[in-house]
């Protein structure tokens, strides 16, 4: 049995990250719960509206992970991965977040 690529896990955790936060906040949203967190996705999402706007975050994210490992020397891969990888796992926390917040369980 072939073993997934670091970058291939790293895909599928921004996916999998990506997709809970987008439906989570569709549920905060509609619960009219929902606070954007970074200034730069409230404005991106303000101008852009609530999807275009999180994947804009979420690119903007992966430059500001993956622009220091490039200059510090890291591989195209390894770029690809940590953006991929960073990105999956903030998503994820801000999923957890919104569930919280629908919940009742955060402040």
């Amino acid at each position: 049995m072939a073993v997934p690529s670091r970058l291939a896990a790293a895909v599928a955790l921004l996916l999998v990250g990506a997709g809970a936060d987008v439906a989570s906040t569709y549920v905060a949203v509609a619960g009219g719960q929902y606070v954007e967190g970074s200034p730069v996705g409230a404005t991106l999402i303000e101008a852009f509206g609530l999807i275009p706007g999180m994947l804009l975050t979420k690119a903007a994210g992966m430059v500001l992970i993956g622009i220091p490992v490039a200059v510090a020397g890291g591989t195209r891969r390894l770029v690809a991965t940590l953006m991929c990888a960073g990105i999956g796992v903030l998503s994820l926390a801000t999923a957890v977040r919104n569930v919280l917040l629908v919940t009742g369980a955060w402040p």
